[in-house]
């Protein structure tokens, strides 16, 4: 794949030493400021051969619904640069990431898109075409860095430049596949594996070093996608059906993204911000410095209780369901939902009916639960008030987010058109 057009910007950190840097042109001096941050380079593999092997009219519509399926799971804090080809490029700033966390859930949740939808695609199609019958040859492989970029207008749109942006996409012509025997993964330079804090979940990834003109030898933590989309594909939805509910559902409209309120709602060190009374805050059964379903969360009160959540659904920076331990071995279902909205995103909490161990306690915990309803729905409303506050406080001190020009699905398709032009 051919560098980004924007990656000629700052042509002086590819030119041969010594050479004469061009007089600057209109696109450089439209620059913005630079940045640092991450910059996410989503990529199909087999895209070419896919292309030359395939008749152009059900290609179009396949790459349309993959490409589809990504532009959705892009979610805060990262923000769409541009579309090319087969790739997509985005980038998220330091400053607007809470939590180096957020950066490992985009990017699972980008391949575990993309390998669901191409799952659909393959599964559900009786055409006997060749670009049908090739859709199974496709993949997604995944390129995180984080180093310093700027953001320039061209021609009405936010495109990203400079040495940084160039070395990613050289990252992407490897000898990954060939060295390790990984098809579907994710590549983490040192600089990001930094940036994000999380060495006990790089720990186990495989170490490669890939040679690059001009850049030298860069090493990688190579993550296998493959285990993540199956353990993703046997994770059971549980959620709280209406009829279930012990009290209507509370919500509250905050003016940060959503990736702002997951980290307040989950991380440890803010429940005390918004959750009154919360004297200590453990949590256990996390992998890798990450939850998963089976972590437990103990809360502890300053009158001497301590609440015990445990994660039976959990799909970050959407939704998280809890089972909150109750006397006589039941317990009471809790869920936590985040919605992008126009100004910022909705956090809606539901609770459920209690459940126990057989009809007599499961009889004595509803009853006991109509008893303090009313109480904690009055206590839940008071938390997410309390949210409310620290969001409030939170978005007058965190930069706003990059607005782009064009919509996501007018890229999509200019640039699909585009590459299956030039195919």
């Amino acid at each position: 794949m051919q560098l980004a057009p924007f990656g000629e910007v700052l042509r002086d950190a590819s030119l041969p030493r010594g050479q004469k840097r061009a007089p600057l042109g209109i696109a450089e001096r439209n620059m913005t400021s630079a940045e640092t941050g991450y910059l996410l380079i989503a990529d199909i593999t087999g895209y070419t051969r896919f292309l030359t092997q395939s008749e152009l009219d059900h290609a179009r519509g396949i790459l349309e619904e993959l490409f589809s399926a990504l532009l959705k799971e892009l979610k805060s804090p990262f923000a769409l640069s541009n579309v090319q080809g087969d790739a997509i490029l985005a980038h998220a700033r330091t400053r607007t990431v809470a939590d180096g966390r957020h950066v490992l859930d985009v990017v699972e949740a980008l391949y575990c898109a993309f390998a669901e939808r191409l799952e659909h695609i393959v599964r559900n199609t009786t055409c006997a075409c060749n670009a049908c019958r090739n859709a199974s040859s496709l993949d997604l492989k995944l390129f995180v860095h984080h180093g310093v970029y700027v953001e320039q207008a061209i021609a009405g749109r936010h495109e990203l430049g400079g040495s940084e942006v160039i070395f990613i996409h050289r990252l992407m012509k490897n000898r990954i596949t060939a060295a390790t025997g990984v098809r579907a993964y994710a590549a983490f330079t040192e600089a990001a594996q930094t940036a994000i804090e999380l060495p006990e979940f790089f720990a186990p990834a495989r170490q490669h070093v890939e040679q690059l003109e001009q850049f030298g030898d860069v090493t990688l933590r190579i993550v296998d996608m493959s285990p993540i989309w199956e353990a993703r594909k046997g994770q059971r939805a549980i959620l709280i059906a209406d009829g279930d509910r012990a009290f209507d559902d509370i919500s509250v409209e905050l003016p940060v993204p959503p990736d702002r309120a997951w980290h307040f709602l989950t991380d440890p060190d803010h429940r005390g911000d918004w959750v009154e009374d919360v004297v200590k805050f453990t949590r256990s059964g996390a992998i890798g410095g990450r939850v998963q379903v089976g972590t437990v969360d103990h809360c502890a009160h300053g009158d001497g209780s301590t609440t015990i959540f445990t994660v039976v659904d959990w799909r970050p920076l959407e939704r998280v369901t809890y089972h909150i331990k109750l006397p006589l071995g039941a317990y009471c279902p809790f869920s936590v939902s985040v919605s992008p909205t126009t100004t910022g995103c909705r956090v809606t909490v539901r609770t459920g009916l209690a459940i126990g161990p057989d009809p007599l306690r499961q009889a004595i915990a509803r009853f006991v639960g109509r008893r303090l309803a009313k109480g904690l729905r009055e206590q839940q409303v008071k938390w997410l008030s309390n949210l409310l506050e620290l969001a409030r406080g939170d978005a007058a001190h965190t930069p706003a987010r990059t607005a782009h020009a064009a919509t996501p699905q007018e890229v999509l398709k200019t640039a699909i058109e585009s590459r299956l032009s030039a195919g």
